[in-house]
């Protein structure tokens, strides 16, 4: 009786890895064309169409996260790009055609080769597996081979077609190449027969798919089996398995779902599965496609993301994490990761449970193909036999397997030059040599990590450490990003253990180069619901990005209000809570555009309208409602077409800048009251924000069209300095920290929100960028020249992003999260910060229905003194330092200072240091151990008075009982 072959990767089970391993906010393009993957893999790199179509994303494949603004880009001259794919036997190859014909090949993210293949568009472009050099182009009715390597660049072999071709596979060892058509059926052929270069079929399928529907093919590695997928009449997906000796029928099929396209089929040769992609839809199959197994093409299991799929790739097997049964990894993408903006790719981890990891299960791992070339272009054209080279999988033999291949190479003398080359590029042999010793010695377990300090096979130090030339030299032998961390850690344990004293002395401990921010603990702190202001209600939601919707002074809190009239909502700060249907409003007369509070007198605010006008109404001094009146102080009508922004002086009273626009040009006009002193930074480039100094003598603003930064002086009104701004048109905000350093935030090129430093005496090139994600969301800076951190609002976000300026770096710092976006933000003079609990900053962040109270802290070891380090004396924001008379004669401001040490509290600086804690010696061992003797003394005690007020008859029975023992 002959037993049933069952799979042994049945029980395999498939998993989506966690967001933040993601490579998530990609522009991509998820159009992909018929017979395309839309993902190439390597070692070290995914590449994804952007959504251009005429360039490809480079992603790291170890730097997982919100990688789409420092993905690297591939741009293609020609036009959009149609397919591309990576060299098995040369992870620094990657091939692609466009719409116009051209095939590019880049070598290490450089273009070294361009061709025109075909004159309409090219449908695929492949390297041949085995033969470095060669590469195979298609259109829809012929298909070339191509020498890439030759002077002439010309076809040395061409194939027409009647029907349309849909894809074209090559075998696994590059002797045949399968082409599947549109008509339901492939054909095979051998691109190495006769001496013509137009060759003929050797074999055709009968047709299985449905016609008129696109097809695709792949081989199973070099095995004489193929399998197709194509449509059913029903347009039911379908797969079909077919041996290569006999294509009159299929050996068996598989139907799936209705849908409009085929499912792309990719193949693990190793583990004999192949992964159908149904495109457009959600959902990852698997089958058995072992032609010998008991029933070729059963679907063993499936895996359902939550987005709909527009391409699939394998990840090489010499990456897989194998210690903790990764079989397969596949990296899927899609065009939209559900949060956030743009595409994802996401890593798919294909795991066979086992009951331990800390073994290799060789049983599961055979050995696979090594990233090496099999032959050379003439050996291929002489029809010489070809034998893959393969390598195990095994940490402690995958390096003895390269050396037997190396040794084996050098004993035939034939193929000796392209393995030993193929193995050389990553560096010297003796270097190799040493690095498989090293390999081999992890593997075994007496290496644990990459710290140990390594010296080379001569005794001297290598050039590098060993971290970075494991990473640059033998990239393509370890496996980039964990999935299955869980399971790894057992196997790290385990060669943890076995590390010998020898290797642990020689430890070489690196210091963190890296610059570490004196705030890094900083916490963001939402305040309890009794501080918030809720029930509110006609926020705003459409005020421009120039202007914050929400502002604050020390008594009052005012948000813009929707609806005709400019109307603005004032509350009491001391007043937290449910705020009434009708709060008291200011009406304008005209819609909103900009507002201020006077930092000199809390209870005035300035109100800006697309009238032209500037008003300064006067809050009363009264619990505010809906009958509450405002007294209208002041009434400015600027001449100008509009006003944009509003900026009073930081030290002078009655000195206000108002930025308008005026005859296609736009400038800040400097108001004293009501009469204009002058203007600053006329331009027609526009004018995005502007800022007045900390000092009050200069104002710093970015222009639009041009992209700069400027910095004016205030009395002379003239140019101190230029600088290249954002690359963006869209708004971007600046803010002074301190009087030497100006922060910029805005948008670069693919909506990539971006910071940057300036330098005041130097703006012509920032001091410090950094790009935070990809969104449409301004971030709003808000500085705090004490400490250097600058705190971004995240508008349309929860998030509220924190930054510390260390010397040329920019250092993040954590973030708080909000339970509701964000609209704006109002910050508070810092001295009204809860500086007895270390709170930096105290803000309200408006949302459509309240306004949340925040704060953020920094936690401090002896928090009951006065933190005089990170509290100097700051600047007294809200007192005048100079008349506004002599500030227009030129005399510059000279700001006050402030002690912000609450009255009963000590400084830091004045207090006791803290007493030495001396380890007392241990008696603990002594004192239980006397512990115990009286603890078990007590219990018999216990239990001897417990036998005592049993009686007498207790007594007779134990006498009877011993009595008896001894006469037995």
């Amino acid at each position: 009786m002959r037993l049933a072959k069952f799979n042994k990767y049945r029980n395999a089970i498939a998993t989506a890895a966690s967001r933040e391993l993601w490579y998530s906010e990609l522009a991509l393009d998820t159009s992909i064309a018929v017979g395309t993957t839309g993902v190439a893999v390597d070692s070290k790199h995914l590449y994804v169409k952007s959504a251009n179509g005429a360039s490809l994303q480079a992603l790291n494949i170890s730097n997982p996260g919100k990688t789409g603004f420092q993905a690297s880009c591939l741009l293609n001259a020609s036009s959009n790009i149609i397919d591309w794919n990576t060299a098995l036997y040369d992870e620094c190859l990657l091939v692609a055609g466009d719409s116009q014909g051209v095939v590019t090949v880049w070598k290490d993210h450089s273009e070294s080769i361009r061709l025109q293949a075909h004159p309409i568009s090219c449908r695929s472009a492949q390297f041949l597996p085995t033969v470095p050099g060669l590469l195979v182009s298609t259109t829809d009715k012929e298909a070339k081979i191509w020498n890439a390597d030759a002077v002439s660049k010309r076809a040395i072999w061409e194939v027409t077609s009647s029907s349309t071709i849909n894809s074209v596979a090559i075998k696994g060892d590059g002797q045949l190449l399968a082409a599947s058509t549109n008509d339901g059926t492939f054909a095979i052929y051998d691109p190495r027969r006769g001496s013509a270069s137009h060759g003929a079929a050797t074999g055709s399928s009968t047709v299985f798919h449905a016609p008129g529907r696109p097809t695709h093919a792949l081989w199973l590695g070099e095995k004489p089996f193929l399998i197709t997928t194509g449509m059913t009449k029903m347009r039911e997906r379908s797969a079909a398995l077919w041996d290569q000796r006999n294509l009159s029928r299929p050996l068996a099929s598989l139907t799936l779902q209705q849908s409009t396209r085929p499912p792309i089929p990719l193949l693990d040769e190793d583990t004999s599965l192949v992964y159908l992609v149904e495109k457009g839809d959600c959902t990852i199959r698997w089958a058995d496609a072992d032609p010998s197994s008991s029933a070729p093409l059963t679907e063993l299991g499936s895996v359902v993301l939550g987005q709909q799929i527009s391409g699939c790739a394998l990840l090489p097997k010499h990456q897989l994490d194998v210690m903790s049964g990764e079989i397969a990894r596949l990296y899927a993408v899609v065009g939209s990761c559900g949060t956030g903006v743009g595409g994802a790719v996401i890593p798919i981890s294909h795991v066979a449970p086992r009951r331990t990891y800390l073994d290799f299960h060789s049983d599961l791992f055979p050995d696979t193909r090594a990233p090496v070339p099999a032959q050379t272009c003439d050996q291929w054209i002489a029809h010489e036999p070809v034998c893959v080279p393969r390598i195990s999988l095994d940490p402690s033999k995958m390096m003895d397997s390269l050396r037997d291949l190396q040794k084996a190479c050098s004993a035939t003398g034939s193929q000796d030059s392209v393995v030993h080359d193929a193995i050389k590029k990553e560096g010297s042999v003796d270097k190799v040599n040493f690095l498989m010793n090293e390999q081999q010695q992890l593997g075994q377990g007496q290496i644990a990590d990459g710290s140990a300090s390594r010296t080379s096979c001569t005794g001297s130090e290598p050039e590098q450490d060993a971290e970075s030339a494991n990473s640059s030299e033998l990239a393509f032998m370890q496996p980039n990003v964990h999935l299955n961390k869980s399971v790894s850690e057992p196997r790290q344990k385990l060669l943890a253990s076995q590390k010998s004293p020898e290797t642990s002395s020689k430890r070489v401990w690196k210091l963190d180069q890296e610059p570490r921010g004196k705030f890094r603990y900083l916490e963001g702190i939402i305040y309890k619901p009794s501080e918030h202001f809720a029930n509110i209600h006609d926020v705003d939601q459409r005020f421009s990005q120039e202007n914050d919707p929400i502002k604050a002074s020390p008594e009052f809190i005012a948000f813009a209000c929707a609806g005709t009239g400019g109307k603005v909502a004032v509350l009491r700060r001391d007043s937290p809570g449910r705020v009434p249907e009708k709060p008291a409003m200011i009406v304008h007369g005209a819609g909103i555009v900009a507002m201020e509070f006077d930092p000199f007198d809390s209870a005035v605010i300035a109100t800006a309208g697309i009238d032209n006008k500037l008003q300064l109404w006067r809050i009363p001094d009264a619990p505010l409602n809906d009958e509450s009146f405002f007294e209208l102080e002041e009434y400015i009508h600027v001449t100008a077409d509009r006003i944009h922004q509003i900026r009073f002086h930081p030290w002078v009273k009655g000195i206000v800048a108002i930025l308008v626009s005026d005859g296609g040009a736009q400038a800040i006009y400097v108001y004293n009251g009501l009469m204009m002193l002058f203007a600053i930074g006329k331009t027609e480039d526009g004018i995005h924000s502007f800022a007045w100094s900390p000092d009050g003598e200069r104002i710093a603003l970015t222009t639009k069209k041009s992209r700069q930064v400027r910095v004016y002086d205030a009395h002379s009104q003239e140019l101190l300095g230029r600088g290249e701004g954002m690359d963006s048109v869209r708004p971007s905000r600046l803010v002074w920290v301190g009087n030497s350093c100006i922060c910029l935030s805005g948008f670069g090129s693919g909506s990539k929100r971006e910071i940057a430093i300036y330098s005041v005496d130097s703006l012509a090139k920032p001091i410090a960028k950094k790009t935070i994600d990809v969104g449409p969301g301004l971030l709003v800076p808000f500085a705090d020249p004490d400490t250097n951190i600058i705190f971004f609002d995240d508008r349309g976000s929860r998030l509220t992003h924190a930054f510390e300026i260390v010397g040329s770096d920019l250092i993040e710092l954590p973030k708080l999260v909000a339970v509701q976006p964000s609209l704006g933000m109002a910050v508070l003079p810092k001295r009204y910060a809860n500086i007895a609990k270390c709170e930096l900053l105290r803000a309200y962040r408006l949302n459509p229905n309240s306004i949340e109270s925040i704060g953020f802290r920094v936690p401090r070891k002896r928090p009951e003194y006065f933190q005089d380090d990170i509290f100097p004396c700051t600047l007294d924001w809200g007192t005048p330092a100079i008349d506004a008379a002599l500030w227009i004669d030129g005399i510059a401001a000279t700001p006050n200072r402030i002690d912000l040490c609450p009255q009963g509290i000590k400084p830091l600086s004045q207090a006791p240091s803290e007493p030495v804690r001396t380890r007392a010696p241990n008696m603990q061992s002594e004192v239980n151990e006397d512990n115990t003797k009286d603890t078990i003394k007590a219990m018999l005690g216990r239990v001897d008075i417990s036998d005592n007020d049993d009686g007498d008859n207790s007594d007779s029975k134990n006498d009877g009982s011993d009595s008896d023992w001894g006469s037995e």
